[in-house]
C-alpha cells in the first residue's frame, strides 16, 4: 500500500486469481463493466464471473469509451433493462499484447465525467515506469486517481503473487468477498 500510495492493499496468489477475486467481489448483475479489447484474459474471466453486462471498448480509444459509457448513461436514464447501475472501467497500463501504454490521463476524466470506477491492471508496468517503478499509474501522476490498481510481484519485480492497492473499504470488503483470495 505503501509502495503504490493507496491507504490499503491486499495480495492474491497471483494475478489471475486477483482478477477474477476483485471484480466479482464488487460488481453484480445489475452493473457493467467496459473493458479494453485487448485487456488481460483474467480481466475478462472477471468480468463475466460477476455476471455483469461486459462491454468492450476499442483498444486504447477513449472516443469509442466516452459514446459508450454516454449510451449506456441514456440507456440507463430511459429504464432500458439491463443498465447496470454500477459501472467499471477495465484498462492495462501496459497492454500486455502488444507493450503499448494506454491514455490513462483521458480514461480516468471520462470515468469522472461517466461516474465510473477504474481498474487499471499494472502487472506490466509495476517495477518498469515511474519515478520509483510504480507503475504507469504513477507515471502519469494518477495517484489517487484510479479507484483499483491491480498488478503482479511476478514480472519485473521477480516475486510470486499480485496486488490491489485501493481505498481500506475496498480492501476490507475484499477480505471477505474474493472468493479467490478466501478460498486460496
Amino acid at each position: 500500500a505503501e509502495f503504490k500510495g493507496s491507504e490499503a492493499a491486499l495480495v492474491f496468489n497471483s494475478g489471475y486469481q486477483a482478477n477474477t477475486g476483485i471484480v466479482p467481489a464488487l460488481f453484480g448483475r445489475r452493473d457493467a463493466v467496459f473493458a479494453d479489447q485487448l485487456c488481460h484474459a483474467s480481466q475478462l474471466d472477471g468480468a463475466l464471473l460477476s455476471r455483469a453486462k461486459l462491454l468492450r471498448f476499442r483498444h486504447n480509444d477513449p472516443e469509442h469509451l466516452d459514446r459508450m459509457l454516454a449510451r449506456h448513461q441514456e440507456n440507463r436514464r430511459a429504464g432500458v433493462p439491463g443498465a447496470g447501475e454500477l459501472l467499471l472501467v477495465v484498462v492495462g497500463g501496459v497492454c500486455s499484447m502488444g507493450g503499448d501504454v494506454g491514455p490513462l490521463w483521458e480514461v480516468v476524466d471520462l470515468c469522472s465525467k461517466h461516474g465510473a470506477r477504474l481498474m487499471v491492471d499494472e502487472a506490466h508496468a509495476t517495477g518498469v515506469f515511474g519515478p520509483q517503478g510504480r507503475g504507469c499509474v504513477e507515471a502519469e501522476g494518477l495517484a489517487g486517481e484510479v479507484d483499483l490498481v491491480m498488478g503482479t510481484f511476478s514480472k519485473a519485480l521477480g516475486g510470486f503473487g499480485a496486488y490491489l492497492a485501493a481505498s481500506r473499504t475496498v480492501i476490507d470488503y475484499l477480505v471477505n468477498t474474493a472468493r479467490s483470495f478466501i478460498y486460496s
